[in-house]
């Protein structure tokens, strides 16, 4: 997938250089440069995870398909049971079965987590958003009054 991207000129975002930053509690104690850093950096990490998340996504409908795949063939394995029940018991017995659902279960706790940090993130990011805003906002009010008398 990511070749397919890459044709498109549209590659993943790489791994920030910057470590993760920590919002701070108090953002009024900030510089707007330092305020524009942080920006920055939030907005690079949860570019960086929101590539994380969708290869995660990809991987588990994978996960899924191999699950159904090994299902299946776990069935056709056992049609030889004399019930339904006994069909689908020896079904779910079956060691590659279980193998994959157990990749499934890790796939979709991996594409949850990376959801999780994801929106955090992008929250991070809109607070430090908002607060620049404010401050910028106060400004270019008080630039246009004086310019324009509005």
């Amino acid at each position: 997938m990511e070749a397919r991207l890459a044709v498109r000129g549209l590659p993943y975002d790489a791994k920030p250089r910057e470590a993760l930053p920590e919002l701070p509690g108090d953002l009024t104690e900030l510089t707007v440069d330092r305020l524009m850093g942080l920006m920055v950096d939030f907005t690079n990490w949860a570019a960086y995870a929101g590539g994380q998340l969708a290869q995660a996504a990809i991987a588990e409908k994978h996960a899924e398909a191999d699950l159904a795949m090994a299902q299946a063939r776990a069935a056709v394995a056992a049609r030889g049971e004399k019930s339904v029940a006994a069909q689908k018991a020896a079904a779910a017995a079956d060691p590659d079965v279980q193998d994959a659902a157990e990749r499934l279960t890790e796939a979709y706790a991996l594409r949850k987590s990376l959801e999780a940090v994801h929106e955090g993130l992008k929250a991070k990011a809109a607070v430090v958003s908002r607060d620049l805003t404010r401050r910028t906002g106060i400004n270019s009010a008080e630039n246009r009054t004086g310019k324009w008398g509005t």
